[in-house]
């Protein structure tokens, strides 16, 4: 795997899913406020046919960020499934640009819970998602 530069302050997520080893890898940032900040560098391999990044590949970012953020609202990990997931793309990004999600949670508690994320380049709003997971009990 080609070594990336990584911003201050940047750790790779440990992935064991299989789909995220493919578009991989993924970093977090604890913010200040104690969410998670997820991001990538996109490459070649992230872009469609225009050279831009592809929109399936904004979607996973927010999906997972909002996810874990979700997932991580106590000590225990939770599990977190996604009911809904809407993206609105407003600018593009290309190879080299280093994305990050940042996420706002809407309602941390309970099954069903709703969380909002801007992905950036820098100060940059490329798009905006909103989010509803299922979290079963444990067990279930």
């Amino acid at each position: 795997m080609k070594r990336i530069a990584l911003p201050a302050g940047w750790a790779p997520v440990p992935l064991d899913e299989g789909y995220l080893n493919l578009v991989g890898p993924l970093y977090a940032q604890r913010a200040g406020d104690g969410s998670y900040r997820i991001a990538f560098r996109a490459g070649e391999a992230h872009l469609n046919r225009y050279g831009v990044v592809h929109g399936g590949m904004l979607a996973t970012l927010a999906d997972v960020a909002i996810g874990m953020n979700l997932a991580r609202v106590t000590e225990a990990v939770e599990t977190t499934l996604t009911l809904n997931l809407a993206l609105d793309f407003i600018d593009a990004s290309g190879s080299g640009d280093w994305i990050e999600a940042r996420v706002s949670l809407i309602k941390r508690a309970g099954r069903v819970r709703f969380g909002d994320c801007e992905l950036c380049v820098g100060e940059r709003v490329i798009a905006r998602g909103h989010a509803t997971f299922y979290a079963p009990r444990p067990g279930a």
